[in-house]
């Protein structure tokens, strides 16, 4: 049952269900010869006996969702019986009204339900009140369910957008001071070595930090735009790491993937994983390509290890993949021999 009812809704859905009821009985009785008397009688007594029974029935859902158990089978139960034997009881006294005004001359009942005496009018009275209250039960209780369906279907939606935005704030935090200490001493290398190179180095810091900070929302960015962080991020490594780094993108520049889009920040730290875990020398140099195979950007390296590898900062495969996995479902391909190391990202169907 629902944490807390939806009494509007359920209100507004159960008057739908009214209304369809009413004309039909009133079409029926009208059917029957029944004067204007009959007829305005039969319709006040039947939104009367409607009212109760949803009154009845919204109360006793009410009432057990407040004292709910684990047992959820046997509260539906409970509510059940209790309410149809509420409705029988409704029901009787509604005959009861009915006879009274019968015999006040206010109405007039047909000679076919007027011929419903003892055991016949107990099998009516039994199963008129299932037929109705069952049906009464059943559509509240789809409304609540659909009601409930929804609810967790917009929460769920909700975590997901927090939870994404949550993991990109993580990222940012991660990539920033341990990027920022190589940076800032490339940066002041360069300034005593070469300002001109320094001054180039500082843009595409500027670059590369202004586009990490920005904010996101939506958690994804195209190829285009990812390619053009990759790129400052490998140009300031270059400038660092000289000869012994080899960078280069096999996407041609009209290609229509580069409109398409992927995780925000989802290249860049595979690199940044790949300079980090590899030895890089001007004998044997790294090789870093990215690159689109069908549906696929790949981001792929020759593989050297390095003796004693960095402590991970957590900005790599577990990250990506558990982003993977909130936009789109999708996980990474990695492809690993002696030789090569690979990562092949999907693009998202968004």
């Amino acid at each position: 049952m629902c944490p807390k009812i939806p009494l509007k809704v359920l209100v507004k859905e159960s008057g739908k269900l009214f209304l369809f009821f009413l004309v039909g009985t009133l079409l029926i009785t009208s059917l029957q010869d029944f004067d204007l008397n009959n007829l305005l009688f039969r319709t006040v007594s039947l939104t009367v006996l409607f009212v109760l029974i949803f009154t009845i029935n919204t109360y006793l859902i009410y009432y057990f969702d407040q004292r709910r158990k684990r047992n959820t089978e046997r509260i539906w139960k409970k509510t059940y019986s209790i309410g149809y034997c509420c409705t029988l009881v409704v029901f009787f006294l509604h005959h009861i009204i009915i006879l009274f005004c019968q015999k006040a001359g206010i109405i007039e009942i047909p000679h076919n339900v007027d011929s419903l005496r003892g055991w016949r009018l107990l099998v009516f009275f039994i199963y008129a009140t299932f037929v109705i209250y069952s049906f009464i039960f059943f559509i509240q209780n789809f409304v609540l369910e659909q009601y409930e369906k929804n609810r967790i279907r917009l929460e769920l939606a909700e975590l997901k957008a927090t939870n994404s935005d949550a993991i990109n704030q993580l990222l940012r935090q991660q990539i920033q001071p341990h990027f920022l200490f190589n940076a800032l001493n490339v940066l002041k290398t360069l300034i005593k070595r070469d300002s001109r190179q320094a001054e180039s180095y500082l843009l595409k810091l500027s670059d590369f930090l202004r586009v990490s900070i920005s904010p996101n929302t939506s958690g994804v960015a195209t190829l285009k735009e990812e390619l053009k962080v990759c790129n400052d991020y490998m140009e300031m490594q270059k400038m660092r790491f000289g000869p012994a780094l080899q960078y280069k993108v096999n996407i041609d520049p009209e290609d229509e993937i580069r409109n398409k889009k992927l995780p925000f920040f989802s290249l860049q730290p595979l690199l940044e994983n790949a300079i980090k875990h590899n030895e890089l020398t001007e004998d044997n140099p790294l090789y870093t390509e990215i690159c689109a195979e069908g549906e696929y950007v790949i981001v792929k390296n020759n593989l050297q290890p390095k003796a004693h590898t960095e402590v991970s900062t957590g900005n790599g495969h577990n990250m990506l993949r558990k982003r993977y996995q909130i936009l789109s479902g999708d996980g990474l391909v990695i492809r690993k021999d002696k030789d090569s190391y690979s990562v092949s990202l999907k693009i998202l169907d968004l």
